[in-house]
């Protein structure tokens, strides 16, 4: 499949890269900041400053100031990454040559029809967005993948310390730390031989960039900062409060942002549960209910065409209707773990999608400890987004899959 890969990289990348010259490039809000501070005559003591004044994201930041005032390198890099996101994707889940292409097209068209147009601005195709969201995603997805294909030690010993740095850099977002600290031991105790060798190395490599993380005082330093830019009302909110709010903003984002892939979810689980009826109307029912809320979120937000996000307060965070959202995520989320556990027939895979679409969330909810909650608007949701329209785009795969060879019989 190897010219099929190759052959789907290219394509994707000319469009990609075609799409953003067309569209043009022009700098706005923080590219104009980074665009200037390119400009320092030391780059690295610009970082070991930032990094004990601000941000932990050194080398996300380094290469920002790098192509920040080269639009047209940006342009190359951005349309290489979604070439690299889609591709992995695809290497992941395809299982034949058909599927490669019909893997690659499935979630391309998820992403561009199911999710809101800020989603894709803020994330995909604005600068300083794309490097802080999209290129770390793209690393990490595309660590999964080598993952995926080492199965002989000769491929370990090809990509074990390229995967382990792929996965390192990927780290340095800091909800994809928390996905990557999740899915590598998962795969590690599932699997065995090259397989968990390489995930151990990667996930040794993580746990080097969350340590990384932790211990940088410009983090410390910017939430104190950002509490009265941004929500100063944030201290008067203890841990269960801010897990509220990040399990609320989940509810914005099952409801809201992309309810169209959360409703492809169900659907395709009806369809794959059919010889399981319980499970199959279970589906169902949450499809409806899916789409039940999704109506209403779209009849509150009317004046703001349906793109807004509930902004809750220390006043109104314990409120019935608070605690009514954040019951309605966990309970979809535990159902929805259970049925994608339920249609897939190998264990391994069923554990490890499953735990999967758990974790996808987990960047969503470990946001409410961040006074900039509310700040970042919908590129915040960019790693979550992605992960629920992977896993929306294999479901529907399995389920084409699955009538295709009904038919067949």
């Amino acid at each position: 499949m190897t010219r099929s890969f190759t052959a789907l990289f290219f394509i994707i990348f000319l469009c990609a890269f075609s799409y953003l010259k067309l569209k043009g490039i022009s700098h706005y809000s923080d590219d104009v900041w980074f665009s200037n501070q390119a400009h320092t005559p030391d780059i690295f003591q610009w970082l070991v400053i930032r990094y004990q004044t601000w941000s932990s994201r050194t080398p996300i930041e380094f290469a920002l100031l790098k192509i920040i005032n080269h639009k047209q390198t940006w342009a190359f890099l951005n349309a290489f990454f979604i070439a690299i996101t889609v591709c992995s994707f695809s290497a992941i889940v395809a299982k034949n040559k058909k599927e490669v292409i019909l893997s690659s097209l499935t979630f391309l068209l998820i992403i561009l029809f199911t999710i809101k147009k800020g989603f894709i601005n803020e994330g995909i195709l604005w600068m300083t967005g794309s490097v802080n969201y999209l290129w770390p995603f793209a690393l990490a997805i595309l660590g999964f993948a080598l993952l995926k294909r080492c199965t002989t030690e000769q491929h370990l010993y090809r990509n074990a310390l390229f995967t382990a740095i792929i996965f390192f850099l990927s780290s340095f977002s800091e909800q994809l730390v928390v996905i990557n600290l999740f899915l590598l031991p998962t795969i590690a105790l599932l699997y065995r031989g090259p397989v968990q060798k390489m995930a151990l190395l990667s996930l040794a490599t993580t746990l080097l960039a969350l340590t990384y993380i932790i211990l940088s005082p410009g983090n410390a330093n910017r939430l104190h900062l950002e509490i009265g830019r941004w929500m100063p009302d944030f201290v008067n909110l203890n841990f269960v409060d801010k897990v509220l709010m990040g399990l609320n903003l989940a509810f914005d984002q099952m409801f809201t942002v992309q309810p169209i892939a959360v409703g492809i979810i169900y659907l395709c689980l009806a369809l794959i549960l059919r010889n399981n009826k319980k499970a199959q109307i279970f589906s169902l029912l949450l499809l409806i209910a899916t789409i039940i809320l999704s109506l209403i979120e779209r009849r509150v937000f009317a004046t703001s065409n349906f793109d807004a996000i509930y902004k809750f307060s220390s006043e109104n965070i314990t409120s019935t209707f608070a605690i009514a959202r954040a019951a309605t995520v966990i309970i979809f989320a535990l159902a929805t773990t259970l049925l994608v556990f339920l249609a897939q027939q190998e264990r391994k895979a069923a554990w490890l999608i499953a735990i999967a679409y758990i974790v996808s969330y987990s960047g969503t909810v470990m946001l409410g400890l961040s006074p900039t909650i509310y700040a970042s608007e919908q590129r915040v949701l960019m790693v979550s987004g992605m992960m629920v329209s992977a896993l929306a785009a294999y479901l529907a795969l399995q389920a084409c899959a699955m009538r295709r060879s009904k038919l067949l019989r």
